[in-house]
């Protein structure tokens, strides 16, 4: 797989690949070269987070300067396509939800739907330029790369970073834990999907524990998701005034809303306690150890290869 890290190339080498491959995959996106079972701007919008993730691995030897140019330029990509990529999340869920309460007999959403679908119509021909802004980015993004200073990098500075990553989930699920707000849980996902990428770039080096570590991460980042995405389209319907043909609707929505978010809150909370039970520092202690073996068997295969 394109997106970890692989023998034959040192630590440096494999972050610069990583990343610059998820930049060429945005791009190729972008100019609409790569066909997605996702909606061009959700695919894109993954590559952008997945390379932002393998940045922040090389966030102190790069320079604050340069990971701060290029972490920004990314961002700013995302948020050319925020709009659209919002209205995207609300019908989807709608959607869902219809499908969950069809089934049980219950009325369906079909004005809702169809006041979404035509909110998400007006921003996309509203943002219908996204691509011709985005792609100039992408590729000086995708040059910066080559400047990265990371020909020295080692296996400590790497679990050093991603020992970071884990003490920020970690305190963002505490963070939600004392004050369960959908802003707190909001960060704890964006904690824990960072987080969930970088491990996935590691997984080689430990491929049962990682792998299991991945699973339960991706785990933790559905549950946040759905709330997240209920809570979004909520917050959309409340702010609704005056009355609307398919207000009523609403209305009946909102009380599943709130005990769906409610419960996948509580689930997320539950999972997430017992992946961070760990303390950082003897998390950031076994990813070392797991690299260093990892790259003496790099190092062996290297030899061996170079005598035969």
């Amino acid at each position: 797989m394109s997106y970890e890290l692989r023998h034959g190339e040192t630590l440096g080498d494999n972050l610069r690949r990583i990343c610059r491959k998820q930049i060429e995959d945005a791009i190729a996106v972008a100019n609409g070269e790569t066909k997605t079972d996702d909606t061009p701007v959700h695919e894109m919008r993954k590559h952008l987070k997945k390379a932002r993730a393998a940045l922040r691995l090389v966030r102190k030897e790069i320079g604050s300067g340069l990971f701060r140019a290029q972490d920004c330029g990314l961002r700013d990509v995302g948020r050319l396509t925020s709009e659209i990529r919002d209205a995207e999340a609300r019908l989807q869920t709608v959607r869902q939800l219809q499908e969950v309460t069809q089934r049980h007999g219950r009325s369906a959403y079909r004005k809702l739907e169809a006041m979404l679908i035509l909110e998400l119509e007006n921003f996309m021909a509203a943002f219908a330029e996204w691509q011709t802004q985005a792609v100039p980015i992408l590729e000086q993004a995708a040059l910066a790369v080559d400047r990265w200073t990371v020909d020295q990098f080692n296996c400590r500075q790497l679990s050093c970073a991603v020992q970071a990553s884990y003490k920020r989930a970690r305190k963002a699920l505490a963070e939600a834990t004392a004050n369960p707000s959908a802003e707190n849980f909001h960060a704890l996902r964006s904690r824990a999907k960072t987080l969930w990428y970088q491990v996935r770039i590691l997984r080689p080096v430990n491929l049962v524990v990682l792998k299991t570590l991945s699973d339960d991460l991706h785990s933790l980042g559905d549950l946040l998701g759905r709330a997240h995405d209920l809570s979004f389209l909520g917050a959309r319907l409340r702010n609704e005034h005056g009355k609307s043909k398919w207000q009523r609707e609403g209305h009946r929505l909102l009380a599943i809303i709130e005990v769906s978010q409610t419960d996948l809150q509580r689930g997320a909370a539950e999972l997430a306690e017992h992946f961070f039970a760990e303390r950082p520092r003897d998390f950031g202690s076994r990813v070392t150890s797991w690299l260093q073996d990892w790259e003496r068997k790099s190092s062996h295969s290297l030899a061996e290869a170079l005598v035969t």
